[in-house]
């Protein structure tokens, strides 16, 4: 239990604060768009206003709402390339199958 006692958060914060900032996201020119820089702004005036407590929560709320949207994203593909491939497959086997069955009748 030391370890959390000793571990500086403060500094912690500040070295990912500055990972952020010199990080091509946060190199956006958010002047073109004034309704997302006063959102930014209300945004990271609230959170910075929020304790240590609040922020750690706020970045892990934040972090399972992403990593899910991720989950949703990655599985919708997923199903997408299973539908794909069974297309394939049911064309393959239509071309088989039944294709050339119809050509000998109308050989006859």
């Amino acid at each position: 239990m030391n370890y959390q006692n000793n571990f500086n958060w403060q500094q912690a914060f500040g070295e990912l604060k500055a990972k952020l900032e010199r990080s091509p996201l946060m190199k956006m020119n958010l002047d073109n768009y004034p309704a997302v820089q006063t959102f930014y702004n209300q945004f990271l005036n609230k959170f910075q206003s929020l304790p240590k407590a609040g922020q750690v929560a706020v970045f892990a709320i934040g972090a399972i709402i992403v990593l899910t949207v991720f989950n949703t994203v990655v599985q919708l593909i997923s199903a997408l390339i299973t539908l794909a491939v069974l297309g394939v497959l049911i064309y393959i086997a239509y071309q088989l199958a039944i294709s050339p069955q119809s050509s000998n009748h109308n050989d006859k």
